[in-house]
């Protein structure tokens, strides 16, 4: 039974339904619905989009891919990794200082204020010219905020976490709310605010390998 049990503890996959509201800088709404789903093997991150209309997003590497009836329509760069992800962080049990423990960011203050443990974490010197500081706030043991500075102490974003779902030993936040940050050129600031929900989180199913990794077209579609 044992080489069983270690098996079944392995957490490698995991998907949910999502909801995103999204108010962009220049006042427009807009609001996408569908399932998201991970593996950690395949290393891809992928958005099966239901609302508005039926597509697909697929992050590999820093690459993102969005595929509409089966046809490459785009693929672009982003600064992000599926490894360096929530899905990833609650897969590997890293989720409380968002994976920062193993990367390098080091703890250098921490400070308790009512019900929350706010420890701020500061990049290696080799790196301190690309990257700011980022402040983590934990309320229960569980990550509860999370705020990115420039490398001139300017906040760029800033993320709350409010409430868990939880399947199969993992938790993942039910509702993140996101600001992000953006200064124009002439000074002036704008922002931009996201709410992503989850719910019917799924741990470990042996189902929909097809999309766990889904296939990228290799050509983009003209």
């Amino acid at each position: 039974m044992l080489p069983n049990l270690s098996i079944g503890q392995h957490r490698f996959r995991m998907k949910a339904e999502f909801s995103i509201k999204e108010k962009h800088p220049d006042g427009k709404m807009s609001l996408t619905m569908g399932s998201v789903y991970y593996d950690k093997s395949a290393r891809k991150l992928v958005y099966q989009i239901r609302f508005p209309e039926k597509e697909t997003w697929v992050i590999s590497d820093t690459v993102f891919n969005r595929i509409v009836n089966g046809k490459l329509i785009t693929r672009q760069f982003i600064p992000m990794l599926p490894s360096s992800t929530l899905f990833d962080f609650a897969l590997s049990n890293n989720l409380n200082n968002f994976g920062l423990e193993n990367s390098f960011y080091k703890a250098k203050d921490t400070k308790k204020d009512a019900d929350q443990v706010i420890t701020t974490w500061v990049p290696d010197e080799r790196v301190k010219k690309a990257f700011g500081n980022v402040v983590i706030s934990r309320k229960n043991n569980q990550l509860y905020g999370i705020a990115f500075y420039s490398p001139k102490d300017e906040l760029l974003k800033k993320q709350i976490f409010k409430g868990y779902i939880r399947a199969s030993g993992i938790s993942f936040p039910q509702e993140i709310t996101e600001i992000i940050y953006k200064i124009e050129a002439n000074g002036a600031k704008s922002k931009g605010t996201k709410i992503s929900t989850f719910k019917n989180l799924v741990v470990n199913d042996p189902n929909e390998n097809n999309i766990y990794n889904f296939p990228v077209p290799t050509v983009l579609s003209k």
